[in-house]
């Protein structure tokens, strides 16, 4: 089975973003507003009132500053008490750390800004880097009693004029806090007055039932660039061990050299032979092994994932099928065919080689990671390697099927394999990369049904979600709003999918241009700092909000949310009980939770501000907008 996908949310970014100049829309006729709420902070301004002077700004009207810290999702509206006169404009300003919003209005016109100024590569004519990267207006005609910004979690920045929806753009940035302009002819007495309107949380209730019982628990983890890690510091090294132990990712998937192995696997983790893996003007990270690193893992209770990639010229040879000629999924013919029998020595010699130096062979072997082969090649891969490793006493390694980059791919993959059903049979674990959710990223729930055919098409085997990170340049931006997207696909990955692990891509990766850490690992080495690991983004702090109270053997068990923005998943092993909580809506909710005897009294949040933050559950539980809430019987730390 396989899914076309539609036309994705990165090229229609690409078509607005295209479009800096202010572009003017048709007009829009305003109806009479709704009662609306009169609890807030009151704002008043005049055009012969105060100054607030600044060195670019040296008689501008006095500014209202606010002081809240916004969250990651939002909806703030201001009451307007009457129009705004005419030669005036009110500016409606929203700053974060890398981008900002303005919302412009005058009382015939709105328009909607977006403006970048993190780099000096955006330098213009000011007195400060600045870029407009969007700007749209659209006129209006009445009265302009409400004004509406919501930033969601459909990267999208709205703005409603009597609560109907004028404007629309694309945004993946963060918003952290706001203030309001008013301007106009300073000799004369014009004014505007208003009220930013309090946001009331709603009641939300959870229901969990214990009995109905999913998937157990392997993990967390993914794989470590071992070159950057031998490039740590001693220092470097313990913390980044210590990292690891905190968020629980303890799943070691090697990414092992490929084309320069040596037949007798000699050179396995050698550092000077490693694979070099290019990502832009970045020095290479090589695919190679490492016995101690492995061992290490081991040691804090981990476990190890074993696929190759690139095979070594001696272990293919070249493909010349009967008939058709076998197509990948790009619609190009497969050339290449690993030899089943030389690749399947290349796995038990090197289950023999772990367990010599690290105690144990890997838990699971991975057929291949992203590389097209035959499907019969696969099949005859699958068993091969069964069988060798029986024949060579590690009985207890498991299977996981050949890695697509794609859902949609695995899911070919899966109806290819059950046409052998001797390789279906000697298969544990189905798997995929997820890629293709991108094509989805504003609306993950678009990606739901690719992952409840994987689920539906393992015939009760379990799924493991081997590779996920963001790889599109239009998301790599090291910005909470785009890693909460990722954790939508951790939740619907668990629910829809019953993954019994997760992986992200990297763990470690020794990056110069960092949107490549931003977006492709959870670590990177701060040289600056002696060469110690760092967080690359947000990613880390959103992977560990499920990583760090999800232990294996925990089994997933239902949890049924009332509100459908409250995504949610809860997990027990009898003992130690769990349930997580993200909140996609723009609304605060005040819990109700429904879980007999569970005593949840740790409480550890995840937001922009927050970096896995645990404390004493309170008797009120409200989980902001945007935020993970992850509730507890025991802590982490």
């Amino acid at each position: 089975m396989q899914f076309r996908t539609p036309l994705s949310f990165a090229i229609i970014i690409v078509t607005l973003a295209s479009a800096a100049p202010a572009c003017t829309q048709e007009v829009v006729t305003l109806h009479a507003q709704t009662t609306v709420s009169t609890s807030g902070r009151h704002f008043e301004f005049a055009t012969d009132g105060p100054t607030g002077p600044g060195w670019s700004r040296p008689d501008a009207i006095a500014r209202t500053y606010i002081a809240e810290d916004l969250p990651a999702l939002f909806r703030r509206t201001l009451r307007i008490d009457s129009d705004l006169p005419q030669q005036t404009r009110l500016s409606w300003i929203f700053t974060g750390p890398h981008a900002g919003v303005t919302v412009e209005l005058t009382n015939s016109t709105v328009r909607l800004l977006q403006r970048s100024y993190d780099s000096v590569a955006l330098s213009g004519s000011g007195s400060y880097p600045e870029k407009i990267t969007h700007d749209d207006e659209r006129t209006y005609i009445g009265h302009a009693r409400t004004l509406t910004v919501i930033v969601d979690a459909h990267l999208s920045v709205q703005v409603l004029l009597n609560g109907e929806p004028i404007l629309s753009q694309p945004f993946v940035f963060d918003l952290t806090r706001q203030q309001l302009m008013f301007s106009g002819p300073r000799k004369q007495h014009l004014t505007l007055s208003g009220t930013l309107l309090d946001e009331r949380p709603q009641d939300a209730s959870i229901h969990v039932f214990p009995a109905k019982i999913h998937q157990a628990m392997i993990g967390f983890g993914g794989s470590p660039s071992i070159p950057a890690y031998a490039h740590l510091s001693e220092n470097g090294k313990r913390l980044y061990w210590e990292l690891l132990r905190r968020y629980n990712l303890l799943i070691d998937r090697e990414y092992p050299m490929g084309t320069e192995l040596k037949p007798d696997l000699s050179n396995a983790d050698n550092l000077n032979d490693a694979t070099p893996h290019y990502y832009g003007d970045n020095f290479p990270n090589g695919e190679v092994s490492s016995f101690d690193y492995m061992r290490r893992t081991r040691e804090l209770g981990g476990q190890v994932l074993y696929e190759m990639w690139a095979l070594p010229s001696w272990a293919t040879e070249a493909y010349t099928p009967q008939g058709k000629p076998v197509l990948d999924a790009w619609g190009k013919p497969v050339k290449t065919a690993a030899k089943p029998e030389v690749y399947a020595h290349i796995v038990t010699d090197f289950c023999r080689l772990a367990k010599q130096h690290t105690g144990a062979a890997p838990e699971i072997i991975g057929i291949e990671n992203e590389v097209e082969q035959a499907p019969e090649i696969y099949a005859a891969m699958t068993i091969a390697v069964r069988k060798a490793l029986d024949e060579a006493g590690f009985s207890y390694t498991k299977i996981q099927m050949a890695d697509a980059p794609y859902a949609w791919m695995a899911l070919g993959r899966i109806a290819d394999e059950k046409r052998f059903p001797k390789a279906w049979s000697a298969t544990d674990f189905t798997a995929s990369h997820q890629y293709d959710v991108q094509q989805f990223l504003a609306n993950p729930d678009l990606y739901d049904d690719r992952l409840k055919a994987l689920r539906e098409a393992g015939d009760g085997k379990p799924f493991l979600a081997t590779e996920i990170c963001l790889n599109d340049s239009h998301f790599q931006e090291a910005s909470y709003r785009l890693a909460l997207q990722v954790g939508q696909l951790y939740q619907k990955d668990l629910v829809d999918a019953d993954a019994e692990m997760l992986l992200y891509c990297w763990l470690l990766l020794d990056v110069e241009q960092p949107t490549f850490g931003a977006s492709r690992s959870l670590l990177v080495p701060d040289r600056a700092n002696g060469d110690i690991p760092v967080p690359s983004s947000f990613q880390l702090r959103i992977l560990g909000a499920y990583s760090r109270h999800v232990l294996k053997g925990m089994h997933r068990i239902e949890a049924n949310p009332a509100n459908t923005d409250l995504l949610t998943a809860a997990f027990t092993d009898g003992t130690r009980n769990t349930i997580i909580m993200l909140n996609r809506s723009t609304s605060a909710q005040r819990l109700a939770l429904d879980w007999p005897d569970a005593k949840l009294f740790s409480m550890e949040r995840t937001s922009f501000y927050s970096a896995n933050t645990e404390t004493q559950t309170p008797k009120e539980i409200i989980v902001a907008p945007g935020e993970i809430m992850t509730l507890s019987n025991f802590r982490a730390e």
